[in-house]
């Protein structure tokens, strides 16, 4: 890597990390590129070299963090071995989840609060539905198996773990990783049985 490519990585960087921080205290709507740079101790000029404006970052910053949990997803689906049945799979891509989502949980925590852009939660979840979809579709057993149309079983599921992901970076983590994939197993569990 040249000095010049490592240079402009860690530029880049800081202007996320200044906005990120200005984000914990302000709104986005009341953030300025100016006051980014400000922040992050450069000039308007070297900020517009990276971004377009403050709506570019945020739209990078929130690409990167789905790129980042959709990696954990496929790394956990290039695992999977033929003798794993469906429900120790779901275990697995709740652990590899949970553990993914507390790495990025000062991010989440950020973009779920009223600080963050509006609309985060759908594209949140546009995201890691068109994942999740992306991976069950490669398991064969599963699709000649299920007995509902695909977007509402991922309406269920993508729905229920936000709505996890949602409350555990609320509570500040109050669970570890292990801790919240029993709950959901738990959850699904209790499901079941009302269901039989």
């Amino acid at each position: 890597m040249s000095v010049y490519t490592e240079k402009n990585r860690r530029t880049k960087e800081l202007i996320q990390k200044s906005f990120m921080e200005m984000l914990e205290k302000k709104t986005f709507d009341s953030i300025t590129v100016g006051d980014i740079a400000k922040t992050a101790k450069i000039n308007r000029g070297t900020f517009y070299l990276h971004f377009i404006d403050k709506f570019d970052l945020l739209d990078q910053i929130e690409l990167q963090l789905f790129e980042e949990l959709g990696d954990h997803i496929d790394e956990l689906q290039l695992n999977y071995s033929s003798t794993h049945t469906f429900e120790k799979g779901q275990e697995q891509l709740a652990s590899a989840l949970f553990n993914s989502i507390k790495m990025q949980a000062p991010f989440l925590k950020i973009f779920l609060s009223e600080h963050g852009r509006a609309g985060f939660h759908l594209r949140f979840r546009a995201a890691f539905s068109e994942k999740v979809r992306v991976n069950l579709e490669g398991n064969e057993s599963f699709n000649a198996n299920l007995k509902v149309p695909m977007e509402y079983f991922l309406a269920f599921i993508t729905s229920a773990f936000l709505g996890l992901i949602e409350q555990w970076v609320q509570n500040n983590l109050d669970k570890t990783p292990e801790e919240m994939t029993a709950l959901y197993i738990d959850i699904i569990s209790f499901i079941q049985k009302k269901n039989n």
